[in-house]
């Protein structure tokens, strides 16, 4: 075997064996989170059961929407959203990472948060329908997500 061919196939087992053991170390690591979690709130979009009876956790995480029952094509309109009806901590170890509002399933607007505590989990969006939604009827849908808790929907 040459110097050139012992070089190449080296590097190679180098970088085969390198990168499958970084493969296997992050399939082995357990999953992260600061403080103790239900994971099955990460399978998939919470939502409250019963809105009659809602529980503290879904007081904590379902978004509180607040818009015009009408508004005009055109027209500028505002949107509050708000991270609970008891208002979300944003603590250094349970905090909401984002906020996204949708007019029907497609993206308006998103906010990303810090954990540091610096921001009240709420927002404001100015929305505006186009002439193509004249007459409808529209749903706007928002999305949080807590990093202990998942994603959490509210329409």
């Amino acid at each position: 075997m040459n110097r050139r061919d012992f070089l190449t196939t080296a590097a190679a087992g180098a970088a085969a064996i390198a990168g499958g053991s970084r493969i296997a170390a992050a399939a082995e690591a357990p999953t992260f989170y600061p403080g103790k979690v239900d994971e099955d709130l990460f399978s998939g979009v919470n939502r409250v059961k019963n809105p009659e009876n809602e529980t503290t956790l879904e007081k904590l995480h379902s978004p509180v929407i607040k818009a015009p029952e009408k508004v005009k094509a055109g027209e500028v309109f505002a949107v509050d959203v708000t991270i609970g009806e008891i208002l979300h901590p944003m603590e250094p170890v349970h905090w909401i990472e984002y906020l996204q509002i949708n007019i029907g399933n497609e993206p308006a607007g998103t906010l990303l948060m810090r954990s540091h505590g610096y921001i009240k989990p709420e927002g404001r969006f100015n929305l505006i329908l186009g002439d193509d939604l004249k007459g409808k009827k529209v749903s706007l849908v928002v999305q949080i997500k807590c990093n202990l808790h998942g994603i959490w929907e509210n329409h």
